[in-house]
């Protein structure tokens, strides 16, 4: 896993923008403080609560979902309640955990645990909220040069889960793209909408190559923008010398005409054994 430490994931988020989500499910609460760290920290190989929040009322789990909900993440959910209930220590608070998803309508989820228990979580439908129109959104403000609000950048650093057509992927690199080049976020919204993307990163790329430079990019390490760029177009002039040397052109013709040192075309041709 890519090193955006666990600890650091919503480090600088301040009660505000994360009363954003509360806007998004419809909860109000005069408190609400962040958590997340707490649980993750007990076993993060295992349980990986996306994000934890300590309302007035309640604890609350906030998990992100891009299929529907069945008896597996059922089981998975209610652990993160038990174990969130069993650590956190002098509190009367009710444990809760509620899913964001657009694979399936809003709706109460009851898991039959035994014949004297049922746990019971809410699914949040963002199936109301249309991907396109809030990356034209977004892109309309930059062009502009208007302000975009919070609720928005937290809207667009969910368009990867809520776009229901597209491949996951392809939406995780524009949102990506395009947060990085936002100048002048300020430091509490830009933690939480890049630690939602660090998640949605994490949950759904499956490449740990090309997971971890992009966690990399969202936790800080803004270096790793040339990295990447730099390993895109290598993997861009590997493809085509490979090609060059399937239709039977030499080695040194290649690295000449091409301007690659011959040292990597053999080591190509060497790779794919051609």
């Amino acid at each position: 896993m890519s090193q955006f430490q666990e600890d650091m994931i919503f480090k600088n988020v301040g009660e505000e923008d994360a009363r954003i989500l509360l806007d998004i499910i419809g909860k109000k609460s005069k408190k609400v403080k962040i958590w997340t760290k707490e649980l993750r920290l007990l076993d993060p190989a295992a349980f990986k609560p996306d994000i934890i929040l300590e309302l007035d009322d309640e604890i609350l789990i906030i998990e992100f979902q891009s299929t529907k909900v069945g008896k597996r993440h059922h089981r998975r959910f209610h652990v993160y309640v038990a174990i969130t209930d069993y650590n956190v220590e002098n509190h009367d608070k009710e444990v809760n955990l509620c899913v964001f998803t657009t694979a399936e309508e809003s709706k109460l989820i009851t898991y039959h645990v035994n014949q004297y228990n049922d746990f019971k979580y809410d699914v949040i439908s963002l199936s109301d909220y249309g991907s396109e129109e809030i990356i034209n959104n977004i892109n309309y403000k930059i062009e502009h040069n208007e302000e975009i609000t919070g609720k928005e950048l937290v809207l667009f650093s969910l368009v990867p889960i809520i776009e229901k057509e597209g491949e996951i992927e392809d939406y995780i690199f524009e949102v990506i793209n395009t947060l990085i080049g936002l100048k002048d976020l300020a430091s509490s919204i830009q933690a939480l909408v890049f630690g939602i993307e660090w998640l949605i990163v994490d949950k759904f790329v499956e490449n740990e190559n090309t997971r971890n430079i992009l966690q990399d990019l969202l936790g800080g390490r803004m270096s790793m923008v040339h990295e990447y760029g730099e390993r895109k177009k290598n993997n861009e002039q590997e493809r085509i010398v490979r090609n060059q040397l399937k239709s039977g052109m030499r080695p040194e013709i290649i690295a000449s005409t091409a301007d690659i040192p011959l040292s990597r075309v053999q080591a190509i041709k060497r790779k794919y054994n051609l």
